[in-house]
């Protein structure tokens, strides 16, 4: 038994570069060892259960541990990298103004996302090391407060009235998470029951930005990822009985990203020195921008390639806080 360990290193340069602005680049690193994840113990040798001899035979009878089945050994063998460049921009509140912006642009790797993961063979984790189920390669982020100009002076009755609204937003737009082409069958024949097998890869399914489309069903010719090659021969096929893949590793492929746009316009109106009203209006999404959901990765699927899924509506929330 070994005790996961990470060790962090990490630089950062900052500057201010006037106007109340402070812009700061960074670079993270990350390294996890010895990390859990799960292995079968008790699977049978490769190519057991296509043998003639063994038709309609109880699969647990077979197994190295007699009479049991797939035994989750959770075992201390997995590790992770990540590296990250950020970039940050910042304004104080100054002037009835501040503002912030960051960008960070980074990449995780492993073969273990999660305590619970389990290695698709369990004589070789090889093909196991990918990108982690979480990598999100660019993420931004812009936010800000503005005072409106008009009406500041709360001395007057007009000011306190019609003056002192604020205005602030958070805008995020982030890529999406990947993804492994396969399903739960066991082209091996080593007893693995519905475990996730991937596919084998014959080709590049990655389609240009401008020709991912959103589809409306099985129907339609609109993909996310290609699924056949330009002479109609199929990009991923199952792997050979007997078996496991050998052209595809872990999360290859990513599915679509998100964006959000938040927009909030409040006031307050103050009553005494101790109380005061806060007249709030809260718009999520408010471009009613749709964040399509992600790519079928099934190959046996009809919809197999596509995107068929989307939300993220616009919402509105008006509220009336009083405090005391």
């Amino acid at each position: 038994f070994k005790i996961p360990t990470s060790y962090a290193w990490n630089a950062t340069v900052e500057r201010e570069v006037g106007l109340a602005t402070t812009v700061s680049v960074a670079y993270v690193g990350r390294l996890g060892l010895y990390m859990e994840r799960e292995r079968n113990l008790n699977p049978l040798p490769v190519g057991t259960l296509q043998r003639p001899e063994n038709a309609g035979v109880n699969v647990n009878v077979l197994r190295p541990f007699k009479g049991f089945a797939v035994i989750a050994l959770g075992e201390n063998a997995a590790r992770s990298t990540y590296h990250g460049l950020q970039i940050e921009v910042n304004r104080r509140f100054t002037r009835g103004l501040s503002y912030g912006a960051s960008y960070t642009y980074s990449k995780s790797m492993d073969n273990a996302s999660g305590r619970r993961d389990r290695i698709w063979n369990p004589f070789d984790d090889r093909i196991y090391w990918g990108p982690s189920s979480f990598d999100t390669r660019h993420i931004a982020v812009l936010n800000f407060i503005y005072q409106l100009p008009f009406l500041r002076d709360q001395s007057k009755l007009t000011g306190k009235l019609l003056g002192g609204w604020q205005i602030t937003g958070v805008t995020q737009f982030q890529t999406g998470t990947p993804f492994t082409v396969g399903t739960g069958e066991d082209f091996a024949g080593i007893g693995s029951g519905d475990e996730f097998q991937p596919w084998n890869r014959n080709g590049d399914p990655v389609l240009g930005r401008g020709e991912r489309t959103f589809s409306l069903g099985a129907g339609d010719q609109n993909f996310w990822f290609r699924t056949r090659n330009a002479d109609g021969a199929a990009i991923f096929t199952a792997p050979q009985a007997g078996g496991f893949v050998t052209t595809q590793t872990k999360n290859l492929f990513y599915h679509p990203g998100f964006q959000n746009w938040n927009l909030a316009l409040f006031k307050d109106f103050r009553i005494t020195e101790h109380q005061k009203v806060q007249l709030r209006a809260e718009f999520f999404n408010f471009p009613n921008h749709p964040n399509w959901g992600g790519a079928d990765t099934n190959p046996r699927s009809g919809t197999f390639g596509k995107v068929t899924s989307k939300s993220s509506e616009r919402n509105v929330q008006l509220s009336l806080r009083y405090s005391f």
